[in-house]
């Protein structure tokens, strides 16, 4: 994984948190709402089920592995 994705994926997991502890907070203010707990994991599925979606279609364009791509064999030069 090159260092921008990986920063890319650091700062979409650190706004997820954001996200997800604000509507825990709004909804721990107003009680009539729902439960904290339940809105919170709720959004979390969202945006996982979201993310998953989005890291799969990113992997399906990486092609199958070669001969010689991530299985330890080594081409034979003719």
């Amino acid at each position: 994984m090159s260092t921008l994705a990986l920063l890319v994926v650091v700062l979409l997991v650190l706004v997820v948190a954001l996200v997800v502890g604000a509507v825990v907070y709004v909804v721990h203010r107003r009680p009539a709402l729902s439960g904290p707990v339940t809105v919170g994991i709720a959004t979390l599925s969202a945006v996982a089920a979201v993310l998953a979606v989005v890291v799969a279609a990113g992997s399906a364009g990486a092609g199958p592995a070669g001969p010689d791509r991530g299985t330890g064999h080594v081409r034979q030069q003719p």
